[in-house]
């Protein structure tokens, strides 16, 4: 028997693990992180009534529940990174910062120092034994709710000390599952908006902390034309194509680069946001030196076939096939079959 934490998001599949893990006769503690003053009605993971959910399902299970404060930790490592990162040009994956920054460093820290074994997570994603016997991050067996891309950034250390029991099961058995248990969460709806902003505002969050984002600029053609101006780059990403507030221009067009040092969004046709080659730093990798891989550069995308090769500090990912939209700011992961190999920060595409 096992002393496992169990974060808990108040939803349906960290409810589930946690009692996955009381029925296999672990000694389980559930927590939740406060990250961020809600009190949205629905609520997200972060939410006020996120931690009432979860405490729901810590008292019918009979375990202990714990909050956290983690407001100041969020908003340093995540909210203010990712507004930074908008600020200049590029488009971050918050849920990435969060696992990486928050969960998996500093709660998984905690666990440890509390005299747990293990962290446990509702993620869809697993942990299985490599061919050199070390711990490896692997898809979770339901393709349609995999989130092994969000968690790619785990250390073999990391992986050491957690545990994803839903990862092995797919979504509707986990539904299953809630009802026979008699969880309150059991029909609970999936968020699916950032947790620290509400659908629509996540620009506005952003030009609160990083000025640099709120900056009025042109939007520019591939020529240098100007077609329009925006009220900041914050408010856009490569292959966007809503929200440009161009008319009359013919052929649809799309963001395909964001020049942060003068304010301008270039736009230009679909054709110009194909790339085969991406450049990453900030690597976290588990393979060779080169190898070949399947390559991801945003959640459900289908994987690509492609050569990646480390140099120890730069990632350069060759695909087979031309890919759209590829964002700098957004990370570029690397699979074997089911196995993630690593992956980094995209830094440029061509």
């Amino acid at each position: 028997m096992a002393r496992v934490w169990v974060a808990m998001s108040g939803g349906v599949d960290s409810s589930v693990a946690a009692a996955l893990l009381l029925e296999a006769g672990h000694e389980v503690t559930g927590v939740t992180m406060q990250l961020w003053p809600s009190g949205d009605a629905e609520g997200g993971c972060c939410s006020v009534v996120a931690v009432r959910d979860a405490r729901r399902v810590c008292d019918l299970l009979g375990i202990a529940h714990y909050t956290l404060n983690y407001r100041d930790i969020f908003e340093r490592e995540v909210i203010a990174r990712v507004a930074g990162e908008y600020g200049a040009g590029r488009t971050p994956n918050p849920c990435i910062d969060c696992n990486d920054r928050v969960k998996f460093a500093d709660l998984l820290a905690k666990t440890m120092t509390q005299g747990a074994d293990a962290l446990a997570t509702g993620h869809y994603a697993r942990i299985v034994e490599g061919a050199d016997g070390e711990p490896s991050l692997a898809r979770g067996l339901d393709a349609a709710k995999d989130q092994s891309y969000f968690l790619y950034r785990l250390t073999r250390a990391q992986m050491r000390h957690v545990l994803f029991p839903v990862g092995e099961l797919e979504k509707d058995a986990v539904r299953a599952m809630a009802e026979r248990f008699g969880l309150p969460v059991a029909a609970k709806a999936e968020s699916q908006d950032v947790c620290f902003a509400a659908s629509g505002e996540l620009a506005a969050v952003v030009a609160s902390r990083s000025a640099e984002a709120a900056v009025p600029g042109p939007i520019v053609d591939v020529d240098g034309r100007e077609l329009g101006r925006h009220d900041g780059i914050g408010g856009f990403t490569v292959g966007q194509r809503k929200g440009l507030g161009l008319g009359g221009t013919g052929e649809p067009l799309f963001v395909v680069a964001i020049e942060a040092r003068t304010a301008t969004v270039v736009v230009g046709p679909r054709r110009a946001l194909t790339s085969t080659r991406v450049e990453c730093t900030d690597v976290v990798w588990h393979a060779g030196d080169t190898e070949r891989v399947e390559c991801a550069v945003r959640y459900r995308m289908p994987a690509v076939p492609a050569t990646a090769r480390y140099d120890g500090v730069r990632l350069t990912i060759e695909l087979d096939e031309p890919v759209e939209a590829i964002a700098p700011g957004q990370a570029a992961v690397c699979y074997r079959g089911d196995i993630v190999v690593g992956g980094g920060v995209i830094e440029c595409a061509s």
